[in-house]
């Protein structure tokens, strides 16, 4: 079982099966290529040396290397995307030094859903003894991912991001790269991660990956038209909303979209969603909306002004999203920016769409 599993898994990643190793999800598969890297490097170098980072990583990878630094000394570069959320490769590699022994830059961001240029940063890193990790968390499942022609070491996911359960994920560790493991115990996973495997979520993440291969290129057409539904719907009823990330599709997640409404505060708003509409929406990351945090560190990182952050939303949605739901939710954001706007507009307010 555990082996169709993880057969299902490399040809979803076009890995080898004996490349991925099971964790309990994309936290701890971050932590282990992050402190395994490092713990590697102390025992065969006797020093700390410098991490490079890209500034939007998913907090598992930014705590993990905050960690490293308080704790050890080790030195973090934290590299800034630009202004549309994209982290050049020219970027990295300027952030690089000679005591540089590992670089880790998402694939698909979790707030924004900007596609990193991963394949470029592991051209300019081949020469080098640098290790590449790349969190995959929102990519595996949702568009195509080949590890090796990518050219990285480590490759984190997550199932439920794919629609298997919560619990369970994996690292993708490419033979010859060595790390420390993180959790030690029995000989699971090879010896590499110790603790009794939960082979039924294993069982199920490995279905999941099965499916995700085979309906992709359906999803993926369904969910670009969702989103392109989507955008020309917000357009049409706020011409004055500001969409972030990129404007080629192809450098977009599919299932992914931040924007901004000036002047109304995307906390009132949610609520309202929420309370009046039933419907969810993130204030950034869905990963990190319990922390009292007042700004997206990925908006800031890309130059963006308070008053747009404290106005942005960010919208996901799956293959079991229909048109109607989309109708829907563009017709409750409308009835909840107005009744906002309505409130904060003594003369009284009415919403008009674009011509």
């Amino acid at each position: 079982m555990m082996a169709d599993a993880r057969a299902a898994l490399s040809q979803l990643i076009g890995s080898e099966a004996d490349e991925l190793f099971f964790t309990s999800g994309g936290t701890e598969a971050n932590n282990w290529a992050i402190k395994g890297a490092y713990f590697r490097h102390l025992q065969e170098n006797g020093k700390n040396g410098h991490i490079v980072i890209s500034a939007i990583e998913h907090a598992s990878v930014l705590e993990a290397c905050e960690f490293l630094k308080n704790t050890f000394g080790c030195e973090v570069t934290r590299v800034p995307p630009d202004n549309t959320g994209i982290v050049s490769a020219q970027s990295i590699t300027r952030a690089i030094r000679a005591d540089t022994f590992l670089v880790s830059v998402m694939l698909a961001n979790n707030e924004i859903g900007t596609i990193q240029p991963i394949q470029q940063i592991s051209e300019r890193l081949k020469d080098s003894r640098i290790h590449f990790h790349v969190d995959g968390v929102q990519a595996v499942g949702k568009i195509p991912v080949q590890v090796h022609k990518l050219g990285i070491d480590n490759l984190s996911f997550a199932g439920h991001k794919f629609y298997a359960p919560k619990g369970v994920g994996g690292l993708f560790i490419k033979n010859g790269a060595r790390i420390t493991p993180l959790i030690h115990g029995g000989g699971q996973e090879q010896g590499a991660r110790g603790g009794t495997e939960s082979v039924a979520l294993i069982a199920a993440l490995g279905a999941a990956a099965r499916v995700a291969a085979k309906s992709m290129p359906q999803n993926t057409r369904k969910l670009t038209e969702i989103g392109r539904t989507l955008r020309a719907g917000l357009h049409e009823s706020f011409p004055s909303i500001c969409f972030h990330g990129p404007a080629e599709a192809a450098q977009q997640m599919p299932n992914t979209l931040s924007f901004c409404i000036p002047g109304i505060r995307a906390e009132a708003l949610a609520a309202l969603l929420d309370h009046r509409h039933g419907v969810q929406v993130s204030l950034g990351s869905a990963c990190s909306n319990n922390k009292a945090t007042q700004h997206s560190h990925v908006l800031l990182a890309m130059g963006l002004d308070h008053d747009l952050i404290a106005s942005t939303l960010r919208v996901s949605f799956g293959k079991y999203t229909s048109q109607h739901d989309i109708s829907s939710f563009i017709a409750a954001l409308t009835s909840s920016a107005d009744l906002l706007k309505s409130i904060h507009s003594p003369a009284g307010y009415k919403h008009v769409a674009a011509a």
